[in-house]
């Protein structure tokens, strides 16, 4: 049986669905659903939790091209571990076309990342991960293993926080921005390693630099393309509550099925607190995929 590389996967779900959508799913105690909440608090049964995703997984599943746990919002509970590995299990079980990406932000020594590797890949059995590149190659290469090639390696790149651009916009000697510098690497150290396709960049969605003023900013988008070309795929955080431009970000990133996913994960997973939590989240991902598939029209 052939198995599918994390790009090649998250292709054919674009296709198959006409959706660009990457949900996360982050639970917070202060956002649990008024009827789960007593239950949950009385016995901090940790079920309750995975119960509260896996609802979310099965009302978002008709729109979702991929789904992107964030791993502090785990193990920030106890049993954390079970709630997310409960999770990460139902959607292979039920949505085996669906990819499952762990938002873990990993970035160490290479010893420290085959552990990384273990942890996320084996035991937490996720398609993909995310790692800070701050620490050098060793934070990428320790986490690539050749007989699962097709597990997707994700670096941190131009992120979408607004006191990122204290660091990532520092510029080089060169002249370029520090953010450039560190597309450039992943982009050599992934072929280098041999990733390929599976690799990819964290890159902020299109947003606007000064609020209220109407201009918005896309110009990493189409610079980091340029830099690597269609090579990476662009995992991309900031829409949403976050306020990020959907049309003007797929105008500058997209290249076809496979090459990007937008993520959305608090306007999603915290649509209702009421007993249609469920319901609301997936009309609030259903309202989010329309946005994408006009964008892809506009093109």
């Amino acid at each position: 049986m052939t198995i599918l590389g994390f790009r090649e996967k998250l292709r054919l779900r674009q296709e198959k669905i006409n959706s660009l959508v990457c949900i996360g799913l982050d639970p917070l105690p202060e956002k649990l659903p008024q009827c789960l909440k007593r239950k949950f608090w009385l016995s901090r049964d940790w079920k309750v939790i995975a119960q509260w995703m896996i609802d979310i997984v099965d009302a978002t599943a008709p729109y979702a091209s991929m789904y992107k746990p964030q791993k502090a919002h785990y193990e920030a509970f106890k049993d954390g571990d079970k709630i997310l590995r409960a999770v990460v299990a139902y959607i292979h079980k039920f949505y085996p076309d669906i990819p499952v990406f762990l938002d873990c932000k990993r970035g160490d020594i290479g010893r420290t990342q085959q552990r990384y590797k273990i942890a996320h890949f084996e035991i937490d059995c996720v398609d993909g991960m995310n790692f800070s590149p701050y620490m050098g190659s060793s934070c990428m290469a320790p986490l690539f293993d050749a007989e699962h090639s097709g597990r997707a390696i994700v670096g941190l790149c131009y992120t979408s926080n607004p006191e990122a651009r204290e660091v990532q916009d520092i510029a080089c000697a060169d002249g370029r921005q520090y953010w450039e510098h560190i597309a450039q690497l992943i982009h050599e150290w992934a072929f280098d390693i041999g990733v390929n396709e599976n690799a990819g960049l964290v890159m902020a969605a299109a947003y606007e630099e000064i609020k209220g003023s109407g201009e918005i900013f896309s110009r990493h988008l189409s610079l980091c393309r340029e830099i690597v070309g269609n090579d990476l795929w662009f995992l991309i955080p900031g829409v949403g509550t976050q306020g990020g431009f959907v049309l003007d970000t797929i105008l500058a990133a997209y290249t076809g099925p496979g090459s990007i996913a937008i993520n959305s994960s608090s306007q999603i997973n915290f649509a209702s607190q009421g007993v249609d939590y469920a319901q609301a989240a997936g009309r609030e991902a259903e309202k989010f995929c329309e946005q994408t598939r006009v964008a892809i029209g506009k093109m």
